[in-house]
């Protein structure tokens, strides 16, 4: 039951974090909370539910994760977050691994589901994650966001279970999120010295809706993939907007 152990980081997740645990109670007992200043019950929550909590604090989800490898029981981890759910095909996938080639990063599908409601199509659609991996050849890069799994000699496989992922249950959090993803990338490439052209600005936010909706059948998905179609459109527009601005700030000083 212990070939791996489960990290999940949270903030302010006291109402998922319960029915995340619970979910990882399928794949390992050690399941360690990685909490970065949460104000409410999360910690609480997380305790009573029989994982174990560190508290660190936040310089990205890299260095979240890689903290909570750290401190893992197990060299195999697999990371998820409060918004997910270890499914019981993916429970079963797991434990057919043999885990004898401590250099493959495993992945897997994510069911997204945006307002109560099973995304098929879109962006959204065809998510895959690689999550699963041997803390001793592979770690989380730094970024602040989009964070990647590295390490030498690695090779990738793809598992046939699925993971649930919750995203979004009320809209005021597609918001939300929106505005917080796009801040963080905008910082992630202006570290990285990348320019925000006006084609960039003004023009790759609507392919991307173009895309997400029509392209890759979004449409299909009704409502909710209207709405996510267009939140990815204005992710794509308030990042580039964002990063114009800090490069704007670095140039008048």
């Amino acid at each position: 039951m212990d070939a791996i152990s489960v990290i999940i980081i949270t903030k302010n997740e006291a109402d998922n974090i319960s029915n995340c645990i619970k979910s990882a109670r399928l794949v390992s007992n050690d399941i360690l909370v990685v909490d970065s200043g949460s104000t409410d019950v999360t910690i609480y929550n997380a305790q009573h539910a029989g994982a174990k909590v560190i508290s660190i604090e936040w310089t990205g989800f890299g260095a979240a994760r890689n903290a909570g490898s750290v401190s893992a029981q197990n060299d195999w981890v697999l990371a998820i977050d409060a918004d997910e759910r270890v499914t019981e095909n993916m429970a079963v996938t797991i434990k057919k691994i043999n885990f004898n080639d401590d250099f493959v990063i495993y992945g897997f599908k994510r069911q997204n589901y945006f307002l109560g409601k099973k995304i098929r199509f879109g962006q959204w659609g065809r998510d895959t994650v690689y999550r699963l991996y041997n803390r001793k050849h592979v770690s989380w890069d730094l970024s602040p966001v989009h964070e990647h799994l590295i390490g030498e000699h690695t090779n990738k496989q793809m598992l046939k279970g699925v993971i649930d992922h919750y995203p979004v249950v009320r809209e005021e959090q597609n918001s939300e999120k929106t505005i917080r993803y796009a801040t963080l990338n905008a910082e992630k490439y202006f570290k990285q010295g990348k320019r925000s052209t006006l084609e960039k600005r003004y023009l790759s936010p609507v392919f991307d809706f173009v895309k997400s909706y029509i392209f890759l059948l979004g449409f299909l998905d009704g409502k909710q993939g209207f709405v996510i179609a267009r939140s990815t459109s204005r992710y794509v527009q308030l990042k580039y907007r964002f990063l114009h601005q800090l490069n704007k700030s670095k140039t008048d000083k």
